[in-house]
């Protein structure tokens, strides 16, 4: 079974897997917000949306999340509200993927602290093998600052196959990374 947590305002978990925006009641911002001595239950969260697949969702609040005001920015735990929030639900899935905005912030932070490993998509175009070795280095800057041990890996994406230019991204990411 698997859980996957839209960290990403942009909600294109949700809007992928067919979940109706205007449905959706609780989301992400709702689990990382709480402050109740129980913990939540994983069935007023997260949408069964194919067989051993339920999605934890966002929506455009999340981005307001990292603000002063929004909820989690003052904390002293803000950066693992997120592994709290895993912690409580660990036992209900075998694996857990985390969609995080292309922005390195709270929300990435949180995602990081969360994470046993870290997988950074790349697409094969002109500028992703510049993109991928900074959003690489900045990853490795932040699990350093936690101590926190975490591969990384990158995963070609969207690979043009009759592209030599695509080819020599993806022989240059191969090399790299």
């Amino acid at each position: 079974s698997t859980l996957l947590v839209d960290m990403d305002p942009q909600s294109h978990c949700a809007a992928g897997l067919g979940v109706p925006e205007d449905r959706i009641e609780r989301s992400i911002v709702d689990l990382l917000r709480w402050d109740r001595d129980v913990p939540p239950s994983m069935d007023d969260f997260a949408w069964e949306v194919g067989r051993n697949l339920r999605l934890v969702p966002s929506t455009v609040s999340l981005a307001g999340i990292e603000a002063a005001a929004g909820g989690i920015a003052t904390r002293s735990d803000r950066d693992l509200r997120l592994k709290r929030v895993l912690d409580w639900f660990s036992g209900s899935f075998e694996f857990c993927l985390v969609d995080c905005p292309p922005t390195i912030g709270l929300l990435t932070f949180n995602a990081l602290r969360a994470s046993n490993e870290a997988l950074v998509p790349v697409e094969t175009g002109y500028f992703a093998l510049k993109g991928a070795q900074k959003q690489y280095t900045t990853i490795q800057g932040i699990i350093r600052r936690f101590g926190h041990d975490l591969p990384i890996h990158v995963l070609p994406t969207l690979m043009d196959t009759k592209s030599q230019l695509a080819s020599d991204i993806h022989e240059a990411l191969g090399k790299r990374f």
